[in-house]
């Protein structure tokens, strides 16, 4: 570009940038001073109006004006209604207020008055103020919207320049265009897309397309399938700038379906400094290349055999060191191929003990080639103990024993499989024992509970007897709640979500973690004095405390600061972006923050995985944070990880809100039971049959007793009899509770059945019945208010 062609173009861009803000300023200043004239012109006609309309008033003499203030702003109010904020005063002629109405004006002010006259003498005057705020207001507006003119304007500026690269572009193309053919190679030109731009005649010869054919064509289009992916990612090194020169090999198509080899070199194309294509020169190595693949192809069938097993390849000679390795040895031992050839596979990878297992001594020669199967212990290069299956068969080369080929498998994981499995059996058996237990320590505590109840009723709140009864009642509840403490342990207790205090919940509980984690441990509460309510079952705020304290004292040895804080969160969008459970809304938020070891980021993102555990064999079975995040997404929460080493761990627990008034957990409406109908009760435990009888006659119910299920069919089989309602146990002899129900809804399809059980889930499902079926529960044990409450809701429900 020449010198007076800059000078034009500075010029051309002066004018426009002069005429843009020429526009954006004539715009608002216009606007104001049409405005401006607008409202003076009608604060004069308005204060016009107001002063003939006084001066109009016969009867108003001016002597009597400071007597008839009150009806002059009567006068003010009634004509005094603009839009904006303003102010409309009466003055005497000495300038003094008799009558006023609106509000002060903001500032800036015009001001406005008109005399009032009575007969040929001015006796005073109407004086309106009104602010000019909403006029600057509307004035930016009109001056943005000439701003946005301005920018579109400016916006014409580049064309010329535009038009002058052009030109530049087709020199280039035309010195490009005569560089390629009097080039020997075949040479293409890709524009930016991967599209054929230009190619000399050296390209027909090679493919036997014609330039038109090629023309607008893909590089990878005209290459074998199992070149493409190569192809593409070669040239995008090219084209996206991070390579200057790329060289590769791929398998051309012609035209009459034959293939090729070709060697291509790629090089990007700058103009004005920018990427414009790429430039590729190919050459026919089709010959070269059959020449090679002829003198390797043996060789590497042979080594693609070995590298590609999906098992340990392992060469030894008789001193046991390593002629051999393939590359699934490698990933294994973390070894590569140079660093174990000529080495000791006896001395750097396993025991001494190990050389004869494998490699046989003296007894393995030409008549004996193979050993019988061994296991041994392989360290690797990171220090980790591997446990590997080995095969052996010895390398004879003319009858002459010179080596060892060894094939072994990893059988780590599948070890370790096998002790989770174990110790799997072995935590399903103590939660089978547990809810054994559960079960008939809760038909027990029924009968306590119910009992005592029962004798409650029978005597007033002012005896003694009434307050003993009323410990026992506090005894059985609290042996109620050590049974859900001991099915939430093993992980066994039907889910009842509902309304919870985290707060609360954290305090009932801190007693019980300070003795998990020990005197060593600080255990310290921060409660959110105002923490929203979440909805989950109590016993899956336990297990998460548990699971997250015990995991915090491990990481603690020697002592430290267990750290529990409960929070009100509104998750953001923001927030979300980097954690893959997490949805905005707001969260009531359980943090359990450990000045433990800490971990690192790779161990960070593993520690949710079930059988996943940082501990020792015996300590850990890789399923306590499994169990908290499978509980916290249950539940519509999420979890977030902050870990470092050697600077402790904070897991916090993101529980959604619970929207609505709900009555708090405990909490009944006080009154008198009364209750009406037919009820068969049907329980193989003679004394809970008896309390629970006693228990519906109390509150107002005709009871019908049976002791099996098969006599309850009986019954529901005479017509005689009018049963309202079914409370059933869940698991008897001979039938169990839903088998029970089955029949009855065969025999009366109107009957509802409640089921009444101290069982843990696992018993109930492997019943057929599942806690999540349309199925009534109510847990034991009960009393009578929660026993009410459950049949009138059902009733109600049909």
């Amino acid at each position: 570009m020449t010198g007076s062609e800059k000078q034009t173009v500075h010029f051309t861009a002066n004018c426009t940038v002069l005429l843009a803000f020429f526009v954006a300023l004539i715009f608002p200043l216009g606007y104001f001073a049409i405005s401006y004239q607008y409202a003076v012109g009608s604060l004069e006609t308005e204060a016009e109006i107001n002063a003939r309309i006084i001066s109009g008033l016969g009867d108003l003499a001016p002597d009597s004006w400071h007597s008839e203030a009150h009806r002059l702003d009567t006068l003010l109010s009634h004509h005094g209604a603009p839009a904006h904020k303003e102010k409309h005063r009466i003055l005497d002629s000495v300038g003094s207020e008799l009558a006023a109405s609106g509000n002060v004006p903001d500032a800036p002010v015009v001001e406005r008055s008109q005399p009032i006259r009575y007969g040929d003498r001015v006796i005073g005057s109407v004086e309106i103020s009104r602010s000019l705020r909403p006029i600057l207001k509307k004035t930016l507006v009109v001056a943005v919207i000439g701003l946005g003119i301005a920018v579109i304007v400016f916006i014409l500026l580049p064309f010329r320049a535009i038009n002058r690269a052009n030109r530049q572009l087709q020199d280039s193309y035309d010195f490009l265009r005569k560089v390629m053919e009097s080039s020997a190679n075949a040479l293409i030109v890709l524009n930016l897309d991967g599209t054929i731009g230009l190619l000399n005649g050296r390209c027909t010869e090679t493919s036997g397309y014609t330039p038109e054919e090629l023309q607008g064509r893909g590089i990878p289009e005209l290459v074998c399938p199992e070149s493409q992916d190569m192809v593409i990612e070669q040239l995008n090194l090219v084209a996206s700038g991070a390579e200057d020169l790329v060289n590769f090999e791929a398998d051309l198509m012609c035209k009459d379906g034959s293939t090729v080899t070709i060697a291509c070199g790629a090089t990007p194309v700058y103009q004005e400094g920018r990427i414009a294509g790429t430039v590729l020169s190919v050459v026919n190595i089709t010959e070269r290349r059959q020449a090679v693949e002829a003198l390797r192809s043996a060789k590497e069938y042979t080594e693609n055999l070995i590298q590609a097993a999906s098992v340990m390849i392992l060469g030894l000679d008789l001193k046991g060191r390593v002629t051999l390795i393939n590359r699934t040895a490698e990933e294994v031992t973390g070894y590569s191929q140079e660093e174990l050839a000529g080495q000791n596979w006896f001395e750097t990878v396993m025991g001494a003990e190990a050389f004869y297992k494998m490699c046989g001594g003296p007894q393995m020669h030409a008549d004996n080639p193979r050993m019988d199967a061994c296991e041994g212990q392989i360290v690797t290069k990171a220090g980790a103990m591997r446990t590997i299956s080995w095969r052996n068969s010895a390398i004879i080369e003319k009858g002459v024993h010179i080596g060892t080929l060894c094939f072994g498998i990893d059988i780590t994981e599948h070890r370790k499989i096998e002790a989770q499995f174990r110790h799997s059996q072995k935590m399903e058996s103590i939660g089978q024992l547990a809810g054994g237990v559960a079960h008939d320590f809760n038909n027990m505590l029924s009968v306590m509970l119910g009992y005592a109840q029962l004798g409650q009723l029978e005597t007033t709140e002012a005896t003694s007897l009434w307050i003993y009864l009323q410990e026992i009642i506090k005894a059985g509840e609290r042996s109620r709640d050590m049974v859900r403490k001991l099915l939430a342990f093993s992980r066994k207790e039907i889910i009842s979500p509902r309304a919870v205090n985290l707060n609360e919940h954290c305090l009932e509980t801190e007693k019980t973690l300070s003795r998990l984690i020990g005197e060593e441990v600080r255990l310290s509460f921060i409660p959110e004095p105002a923490l929203w309510t979440v909805k989950i079952d109590p016993s899956q705020v336990d297990q998460i405390l548990m699971n997250l304290a015990v995991n915090a004292r491990d990481a603690m040895p020697e002592g430290g600061a267990l750290t529990i804080k409960t929070e009100n969160v509104v998750v953001e969008d923001v927030f979300c972006d980097y954690r893959l459970d997490a949805k905005p809304g707001s969260y009531a938020c359980l943090s359990v923050i450990d000045t433990g070891t800490g971990m690192d980021r790779e161990l960070v993102k593993r520690i949710f995985e079930p059988f996943f555990t940082t501990k020792e064999v015996g300590r850990g079975t890789g399923l306590g944070l499994a169990t908290v995040y499978g509980i916290v997404t249950q539940n519509g929460g999420f979890v977030d990880v902050e870990s470092e080493p050697g600077h402790g761990t904070a897991f916090r627990i993101y529980l959604p809100k619970l929207t609505g008034e709900l009555l708090p957990a405990g909490h009944r409406a006080t009154g008198t039971l009364q209750g009406t109908g037919t009820v068969l009760v049907v329980e193989d435990d003679d004394m809970l049959r008896a309390m629970a009888t006693q228990m519906l006659e109390k509150i107002g119910y005709r009871v019908i007793q049976a002791a099996t299920p098969h006599v309850a069919l009986s019954i529901c089989e005479e017509p005689a009899h009018d049963i309202d309602l079914v409370l059933s146990d869940v698991i008897m002899p001979e039938m169990n509770g839903l088998e029970m129900a089955r029949g009855i809804a065969g025999l009366r399809p109107e009957t509802k059945v409640l089921f009444m059980t101290g069982y843990s889930s696992d018993i109930i499902a492997k019943c057929d019945m599942s806690a999540d079926r349309e199925l009534h529960y109510i847990q034991k044990p009960f009393d009578m208010e929660g026993l009410h409450a459950k049949i009138m809701e059902m009733r109600a429900a049909c």
